[in-house]
């Protein structure tokens, strides 16, 4: 069903109405949240089946090389002149379309879910669909259980800023892998929860010499979620191991470990701010970065990384909305490290978006990155993105 949309002369009004407000999360001015779309829902006896999803199409613009030309990856941003990248680039796409199925409903041991979603971005140029989530969970005494591929337990899944680009702030953990996670409920909407997850990961260990990369045992992960009045705070933790058989010598491993802290509040009407602080040896693994490189003496270290992130969202009115958001990482390189390796990065996004109906957005985004390595080289990049949105 649709909806009505007020015009944005109510901004007046939502500002001075929402100031004499002890707690804007009860404004009675405030604008509406974009209505979070349910799909086409059907009933088969006591099962709930949801198709859901959106088409999106991106328009994009850069103003200096970059190597990511349809996401926004400062990591990608080259620090001197490359001949293989266009000085500028115009690219239309429509990679982040995406569908998925959702069925639940009661079993003997108790509620159950089966998740899987999917997009177009399965390859580095093309238009591959490819598995983004596949999951089940099921209520059993004491909890849930969760098995299959889905956002990582260290993630945040609640506090990502709302960008039109599809990569996001990098400095903080954002990936999906597969995974068998207990949570507990703690009740009042406080939880805790605890995975074994994937050591695989999507980080890069680069290889002392000739020899093979090991992954003995599996992440572990956890989160304490607590819920506030105005949002929450998580706590993430992930250990790990990874480890390097060379051709000829011993073997070499390195223990992993990192920790997120973030949270995301309502402020002012249904403005909202996001933080997260994330910091350890090989946490780059959980954001594609790198996750150990050998030393000057050529043994396994574990890259430090630490990384801020700070957006926040406002609603100008029911209909149009902000976000903007700055995000640093530094990694502290084992001194043996390559001239050309990553050692800062930091990227800052604005942007407007117009919600004209229930189903259907569009916006404009600026996006600037900087780049620099370890040889004190630096690269800049700055970006232009327009995008639509049609929901199911």
């Amino acid at each position: 069903m649709g909806r009505s949309f007020t015009s944005c002369a109510c901004f007046a009004v939502f500002t001075s109405a929402a100031a004499a407000q002890d707690n804007a999360a009860t404004a009675g001015n405030a604008p509406e949240l974009p209505p979070r779309l349910k799909g086409i829902e059907w009933t088969i006896g006591e099962l709930k089946l949801k198709l859901g999803g959106y088409v999106k199409v991106d328009l994009i613009h850069d103003f200096n090389a970059i190597g990511s030309t349809q996401s926004f990856d400062p990591r990608t941003i080259p620090t001197h002149s490359d001949p293989t990248l266009p000085d500028q680039n115009t690219e239309i796409h429509a990679r982040q379309t995406r569908l998925n199925l959702d069925l639940s409903g009661p079993s003997s041991a108790g509620d159950f879910r089966l998740f899987v979603e999917s997009d177009f971005f399965g390859s580095d140029t093309g238009n591959a669909f490819r598995m983004r989530h596949a999951f089940g969970t099921i209520g059993v005494a004491s909890g849930t259980l969760l098995a299959g591929q889905t956002w990582s337990t260290f993630v945040d899944d609640q506090a990502f800023p709302e960008t039109l680009d599809f990569e996001s702030p990098v400095a903080f953990p954002q990936n999906r892998q597969a995974q068998a996670r207990f949570t507990k409920d703690l009740g009042d909407g406080n939880y805790i929860a605890f995975a074994l997850e994937d050591p695989t990961g999507s980080g890069d260990v680069i290889a002392p010499g000739p020899g093979a990369v090991e992954t003995n045992l599996p992440d572990i992960n956890g989160r304490f979620f607590l819920k506030t009045e105005r949002g929450h705070v998580q706590a993430g933790l992930f250990l790990g191991h990874v480890g390097f058989d060379p051709a000829v010598g011993s073997s070499d491993d390195e223990f992993l470990w990192g920790l997120n802290v973030s949270t995301k509040f309502t402020t002012f009407g249904a403005d909202n701010a996001i933080a997260q602080v994330t910091y350890g040896d090989g946490v780059g693994r959980y954001r594609g970065g790198v996750t150990a490189v050998p030393d000057a003496n050529g043994n396994l270290e574990a890259v430090k990384v630490f990384g801020l992130v700070a957006a926040y969202q406002h609603f100008w009115c029911d209909q149009w909305r902000s976000n903007a958001g700055f995000s640093w990482a530094n990694a502290d390189l084992p001194s043996g490290t390559t001239p050309a390796a990553t050692e800062d990065v930091n990227n800052f996004f604005v942007n407007v978006i117009y919600q004209f109906s229930e189903r259907v957005w569009t916006g404009v985004e600026y996006l600037h990155g900087s780049r620099e390595t370890e040889d004190g080289a630096y690269g800049g990049a700055h970006r232009l993105q327009a995008s639509i949105q049609f929901g199911i």
